[in-house]
């Protein structure tokens, strides 16, 4: 005969990576404890500030802005939250079992919280802590029903060892989720264009910069999912540069090559991305491509460096320039205007970087460099 936790049980570990199979699990539970509300959520100190909260309300009745209420006013100084704080995790908590009948009816959040909308009757458990963020997990029963006995907790206890297991995974893979979405954010801003390949310079992922550079027609290309170069020496060379950093491990290397001959110039860094990085999850050695225009600061956006210092278009323009080595004279020939009219360019320029030098400003783009 199957087990009739076993559908609960499932929906648990589905629900590390599905948040709609995790409240159908912890519904499941609900409805097999013969409770009418749960509520889950990650207590975080030592400012009691509640994250992650999970509830059933919705299908009950109760307005969302109740549960809030808790979270934001009664959490700190719940009865109940005292004793599972100061329970191991794992443990149950029936309520019945801690606080009497005379101090519920005299506590403030029994009388005029829980008893305000008819319940009474908690079973509770801390199940997970880690750092100062610990998870909880509680039921609640109306007044007029009978306080949880031996076979909830039976049930509970049945369950624990998977409802524990399944609250650790999703913790992990939230925290991955969050940091992997800190991270691409932060890839989407970087003005150099990163790349991941394999050996056969198939792109798994490239940021945005990547993305523009790839498919603008020049040096460096990608077609049907694969980078290459436009002229077949330099293809040979980003080929055997992409290999050598996939090799296997041990023997793999990093190396650089510059694409372009006078005037338009792109250099790629072929760097080696180690088996061990938690990130890479791949069959197959991966190697990370970091193209830049050496003619500006790691191929930063001029609108980016205009943000950054302040600067008008055209001043941008003159410090990009300078920073290529060139004077205030191929800036007055590039721009079409007067001698007098690039020194008042570069004077508002000094003036809004704190430069007293030409060199100052070369110097502060170059700080600028993001690798």
């Amino acid at each position: 005969m199957r087990d009739p936790t076993s559908h609960i049980v499932g929906l648990l570990y589905e629900g590390v990576m599905s948040p709609s199979d995790w409240h159908a699990g912890l519904d499941a539970l609900r409805c097999a404890l013969g409770a009418a509300v749960f509520h889950y959520f990650t207590l975080n100190q030592p400012d009691a500030w509640v994250s992650d909260s999970l509830d059933n309300q919705a299908n009950i009745g109760l307005h969302s802005k109740k549960l809030r209420e808790y979270e934001d006013h009664y959490v700190a100084n719940d009865l109940r939250m005292a004793i599972l704080s100061a329970m191991p995790t794992g443990q149950l908590m029936l309520d019945h079992e801690h606080i009497s009948a005379r101090e519920m009816s005299r506590n403030a959040f029994y009388a005029d919280f829980l008893g305000a909308f008819g319940f009474r009757n908690t079973l509770g458990v801390q199940v997970r802590k880690e750092g100062t963020a610990a998870d909880f997990l509680g039921f609640l029963r109306e007044s007029d029903r009978p306080a949880y006995g031996e076979a909830e907790k039976a049930l509970m206890n049945r369950l624990m060892p998977d409802l524990m297991r399944a609250a650790h995974l999703r913790a992990h893979a939230g925290q991955l989720a969050r940091q992997a979405a800190l991270g691409l954010a932060a890839l989407d801003k970087l003005p150099q264009g990163l790349a991941v390949v394999d050996a056969s310079c198939h792109m798994h992922y490239g940021n945005p910069a990547a993305e523009r550079l790839l498919s603008g027609g020049g040096l460096l290309q990608c077609r049907n999912g694969y980078v290459y170069c436009a002229d077949a020496t330099s293809q040979a060379r980003l080929k055997e540069c992409i290999q050598s950093a996939c090799r296997p491990s041990g023997e793999r290397k990093a190396s650089a090559l510059c694409l372009g001959a006078d005037g338009a110039k792109l250099v790629v860094n072929v760097l080696v991305l180690k088996e061990t990085m938690a990130a890479v999850r791949s069959p197959a050695p991966l190697a990370l491509l970091v193209m830049a225009d050496p003619a500006r600061p790691s191929g930063l956006d001029p609108n980016l460096i205009g943000e950054i210092l302040g600067l008008s278009p055209t001043e941008t323009r003159l410090a990009l320039l300078l920073m290529t080595g060139k004077t205030i004279k191929d800036f007055a020939m590039a721009e079409g205007c007067s001698w007098h009219t690039a020194r008042t360019h570069l004077k508002n320029l000094m003036r809004k970087t704190g430069s007293q030098r030409q060199l100052d400003v070369v110097g502060l783009l170059q700080s600028l460099r993001l690798g």
